[in-house]
């Protein structure tokens, strides 16, 4: 007969039986034969699956009653080798398999779920032979008692390698968190998949955030890469909201939107185009390069300015289209669009102005347009001296494109009026 166990809600008990009690000193000569064999089987079943154990599984294994080991798992946990969700509902499901034709049979059954303690799983570690194998960091912590999804804090800058190589990871970022994961190019080396969070901390820096049992399975070289990157004892500003909507998300099962500043300003790089078609304001829509800066240093900032000129700078702006729409819906001639003193053409800045003007939207994208250009000239033609003050610069680049964003957002209204 084939038993399987299957249980709802089980997420939350699972975490409140992990508060877990360091093993008693001098307990364990008082602990009987079977005791120290649950124990055991325990461990080599936790270093497996780092998840609880239900008294059911111990009592099959041992050929005993479901009963008789609910009361060795009840003594285990008051000698202090562990904790327990007490009286755990089920349902198990059972199969004939001498009649593989019959229907599975749904018994409920009441168990504990046991969590053996940190100090009993050290000790069975140690005794083994996984010290030995060199395990990833990680993976260690998993079979030392961490919890799967207990979380692990890291400096932004582990984001950069993956940032730097687009061609590799297919990466979805946000203010609040993303993923991070290998594509069909990327070596085996490089393979993992992460899910991340963020959090704005008292320094106004930004910590990123992930769970052990993502970072178990990474390759070990990706592991000690972001071990190296590990904050010990970060100091969360409780008043983070994008850090609650990752919590919101990733333990409560919430529908949240992370805010993503470069998403939703593409997004109106686009409407804009879509509301002029056959005619684009626009010439791209779209850069692979364009990131947040995750490095705390000014260049980083300038960097990922620069490479935000490149989808709504001057050069990304269609001439044709602002002089279409100026004499289209403004009446303006060809010879407006030469400089009365310099009698060069005007540029395709000055052309927006011009249009902005008459929209009645006096640099609506012009004025962010120039902290940008600002930005991206001191990112290409000065020598930036590391800076690493009490600010976070994806805050920072995050206000300009929303800014950029708002800016589109009212030229749209503006054309959409006029």
């Amino acid at each position: 007969m084939l038993h399987l166990h299957t249980q709802y809600g089980g997420f939350y008990a699972a975490l409140e039986g992990l508060h877990i009690v360091r093993q008693q000193p001098n307990m364990i000569d008082s602990m009987n034969e079977i005791q120290k064999a649950l124990l055991s089987e325990c461990a080599s079943r936790w270093f497996k699956n780092p998840a609880g154990i239900t008294a059911s599984d111990l009592a099959r294994e041992f050929g005993i009653s479901n009963e008789e080991a609910c009361k060795e798992v009840e003594l285990l946990c008051e000698a202090g080798y562990g904790k327990m969700n007490r009286d755990a509902e089920f349902t198990e499901l059972s199969l004939d398999t001498g009649n593989p034709q019959a229907d599975f049979t749904f018994t409920p059954l009441k168990t504990h779920v046991f969590f053996p303690s940190k100090q009993v799983l050290a000790d069975a570690f140690y005794e083994s032979e996984l010290p030995r194998q060199k395990l990833p960091e990680y993976v260690i912590r998993l079979h030392l008692g961490a919890h799967q999804c207990g979380l692990v804090f890291f400096d932004e800058e582990v984001l950069s390698r993956y940032f730097e190589h687009p061609e590799f990871y297919e990466i979805k970022d946000s203010l609040a968190g993303g993923s991070i994961s290998t594509n069909s190019e990327a070596g085996e080396d490089r393979h993992l998949y992460v899910r991340y969070g963020k959090c704005r901390l008292k320094t106004g820096h930004i910590a990123i955030s992930a769970i052990h049992k993502d970072l178990a399975h990474m390759g070990a070289s990706e592991q000690r890469y972001w071990h190296a990157h590990e904050i010990i004892d970060p100091a969360i500003d409780a008043e983070d909201d994008n850090f609650r909507r990752f919590l919101d998300r990733t333990y409560e099962g919430a529908w949240v939107e992370y805010p993503d500043p470069i998403r939703n300003l593409l997004a109106e790089v686009v409407g804009v185009n879509l509301d002029l078609s056959p005619l684009s304001l626009f010439t791209r829509t779209e850069n692979v390069h364009l990131r947040m800066p995750v490095e705390q240093t000014y260049k980083s900032y300038c960097d990922c300015a620069s490479e935000l000129y490149k989808v709504v700078g001057p050069d990304a702006l269609s001439q044709p289209t602002l002089k279409a729409l100026l004499q289209e819906r403004f009446g303006h001639t060809q010879e407006d669009f030469i400089h009365p003193e310099s009698k060069r053409a005007l540029s395709s800045l000055q052309l927006l102005g011009l249009l902005e003007s008459k929209l009645g939207v006096p640099d609506a994208i012009n004025r962010p347009l120039k902290e940008v250009a600002k930005l991206r000239i001191e990112a290409d033609h000065k020598i930036l001296a590391p800076q690493a003050p009490n600010r976070s610069y994806s805050n920072d680049f995050s206000n300009l494109c929303v800014e950029l964003k708002n800016g589109i957002v009212e030229i749209r209204a503006a054309l959409a009026r006029s």
